[in-house]
């Protein structure tokens, strides 16, 4: 098996984590690369979540599994901790698959243009801009108004992302393999700010009232088009799916709860 590394050096400065991983690769019986190419089977990431989105957001397309090495803080995505430990369960191949679902995003001028196209594995946030005035968003599920919400925006999110903006919005926990979409408002003032969780195969359609600050659209964190009033976004599951790997034997919920207690919990 060949496996690619990719090191964020905010959270690896001197790269000592990079070589570690490679060293430990070649120490168990796999082919290491910093070469990324399509014929990588794996590609690790090394730092937090974000550059796990990252590193998928820019080789999404290629037919390979991924998997990262936290040096973030809790690690939500990011499944090595114990190197040596785990990357040799790594390379043995005791490890669990996990195919995630992906958002696509299409934004469309009042006219009808395309703006623009992007994709997510965690989410798509539609939220207040520089200054902290309401925004109005008119959701529609499969072509029928749900309603309009005015307040701090819309988080529409993959079952790998009901655990991020989503979650502290108030939406539900997903296990990482279901396919469904959830979409919950943030601060909504009306009397119906719960989520809504649709099929794989629902249209999820925001529209963008008008306003004194634009409003910001973010899949994953990532800057995308601006928004004017009128424009319509929408949501659709992707037709491909991210392969994720995990090393860890631990139950899901578990490892989420524990996860947040060391991040300042609300559970206990």
């Amino acid at each position: 098996m060949k496996y690619g590394i990719v090191s964020n050096s905010n959270r690896d400065k001197d790269g000592a984590v990079a070589a570690k991983v490679s060293e430990l690769i070649e120490k168990f019986g796999g082919e290491a690369t910093f070469d990324i190419d399509s014929s990588v089977d794996v590609i690790i990431s090394i730092g937090g979540d974000g550059t796990f989105l990252s590193v998928i957001d820019k080789y999404r397309d290629f037919d390979c599994a991924f998997i990262g090495v936290n040096r973030g803080s809790v690690g939500f995505l990011t499944d090595i901790n114990n190197l040596e430990q785990d990357i040799k369960t790594l390379v043995t191949g005791d490890v669990k698959v996990i195919e995630r679902s992906q958002l696509k995003v299409d934004v469309y001028s009042e006219s009808g243009d395309l703006k623009g196209t992007d994709y997510c594995l965690n989410d798509v946030m539609v939220c207040r801009g520089s200054w902290p005035h309401v925004t109005n968003l008119d959701l529609f599920i499969d072509g029928e108004k749900i309603e309009t919400f005015r307040g701090d925006g819309i988080v529409v999110a993959t079952a790998t992302g009901s655990t991020a903006y989503s979650l502290a919005a108030g939406g539900p926990i997903l296990m990482p393999y279901m396919q469904d979409i959830i979409v919950t408002p943030v601060c909504s003032n009306t009397f119906y700010g719960y989520s809504y969780v649709t099929t794989k195969d629902s249209v999820i359609e925001i529209g963008v009232g008008k306003f004194e600050t634009p409003p910001i659209i973010t899949p994953d964190g990532r800057q995308f088009v601006e928004l004017s009033p009128g424009d319509s976004i929408r949501v659709t599951g992707h037709d491909k799916t991210v392969k994720t790997l995990s090393v860890s034997g631990n139950n899901f919920f578990t490892d989420v709860k524990s996860k947040i207690l060391r991040k300042g919990s609300f559970y206990e």
